[in-house]
């Protein structure tokens, strides 16, 4: 195959992980966001409540918390990708307006929503907040604060290490130099040295991706070959069929390589996970299995042929941005309703069933928004989504 065909396969091919793991990183956040025993529960207790409650919380925290980590992860590799000084600009430009301007723009929204919503009777009751007031100082504190959207906590964190991310690849782009700020880093966490802004479990993550990206691009990438070195040359194929036989078969041997990796990846990601769950555990060891689940997912994904993601896995700005909405309205309406029509022995089970549904329910609702907004207002829906496309 020639070098710039197979260049091209690879490509695509790294653009549809991309695609794969921040759908699946997504219904990670929307588990997180909807713990519902205590609504459902409404003050009942017992063995099926605690059934349940360790469901979900197993789901929410010790799982689910590995997607922001993974999020970050992901934007540096990305950030750093055939990072030089000459592309600071354009990429810059580009995640302002992919990042900042959506961040600006949902956290609007969800001040004007909760304005609104807290005087309108019906409504308030589903949201659960007092009437928000309405000023300029508000709005300001919704904007660098996300007082009403604190699920954007991790776009803001975000934009702090896009803005830094020129100091951190100063300090990456050296393997020794990089090595020894990333063990600072991880003393930092271990001795809970916060620098807030931007967190430094964040800066860690982050600066973890730009090194690794940086310097050993064949394992984030699994191109099967060193940084900046191109694809060797082999005899031409004598036909289509034997051309296709040996590019399954580097596929194959080197997909064999990743799954290996990334299982035992998520082997020592569970094992952090499970030490850091004794109280007087470590820090560092939730943020080594924050960092290695996710690590460990993308070998994983890396290692097997991708179907092309569908539409609906493309919109993940957008449906981070409203899946909070959705999930509250559900969890809340659901209970409602349940408390009203339904034996409080069943209740557990329910609770429970929509919690597991609710990714899907989710994805739904925001995928038909996605499409609505797509085709009849395009300047909405580019704001929303950071101008992302659901054709990839």
């Amino acid at each position: 195959m020639p070098d710039d065909g197979r260049w091209r396969m690879e490509e695509q091919a790294y653009r549809n992980r991309v695609s794969w793991m921040m759908f699946l990183l997504s219904i990670l956040v929307i588990w997180v966001h909807s713990y519902n025993v205590e609504l459902f529960a409404g003050g009942l207790w017992g063995p099926s409540w605690e059934s349940a409650a360790w469901l979900e919380d197993f789901l929410s925290v010790t799982v689910g918390q590995i997607a922001v980590p993974g999020f970050f992860l992901l934007s540096s590799c990305l950030f750093f990708r055939n990072f030089t000084w000459e592309k600071l600009a354009s990429k810059w430009k580009r995640r302002f307006f992919s990042v900042a301007v959506p961040y600006g723009v949902w956290n609007l929204l969800y001040y004007f929503g909760y304005v609104t919503a807290t005087r309108l009777p019906f409504v308030q009751t589903v949201v659960g907040k007092e009437p928000v007031s309405f000023g300029f100082p508000e709005i300001l504190n919704a904007l660098l604060n996300y007082a009403y959207a604190p699920i954007f906590w991790y776009l803001f964190q975000l934009i702090l290490l896009i803005f830094l991310s020129p100091a951190i690849y100063l300090l990456m782009k050296r393997k020794g130099v990089g090595f020894l700020c990333l063990a600072g880093m991880a003393a930092a966490i271990h001795f809970h040295l916060d620098t807030s802004h931007p967190n430094t479990d964040a800066l860690f993550y982050y600066s973890f991706a730009a090194y690794m990206t940086l310097h050993h691009k064949e394992a984030v990438e699994g191109t099967g070959r060193k940084s900046g070195t191109p694809a060797k040359k082999r005899p031409p194929a004598k036909n289509k069929n034997e051309m296709v036989s040996e590019t399954e078969r580097i596929l194959t041997a080197e997909g064999m390589k990743r799954l290996a990796a990334g299982a035992i990846g998520m082997l020592a990601a569970v094992f952090c996970l499970w030490k850091a769950l004794d109280p007087a555990a470590d820090v560092l060891w939730t943020v080594s299995g924050r960092l290695l689940a996710p690590s460990a997912l993308w070998c994983l994904l890396s290692g097997i042929r991708l179907p092309d993601a569908r539409p609906w896995m493309r919109q993940s700005m957008f449906l981070y941005g409203i899946h909070f909405i959705i999930v509250r309205f559900i969890n809340k309406g659901t209970a409602l309703a349940a408390a009203r029509l339904l034996p409080a022995a069943w209740l557990p089970e329910v609770a429970v069933l929509v919690y597991l549904l609710l990714p899907a329910m989710a994805v739904a609702v925001s995928y038909g928004a996605a499409l609505i907004l797509n085709r009849w207002f395009p300047v909405v829906w580019r704001l929303l989504s950071g101008g992302r496309s659901l054709e990839g």
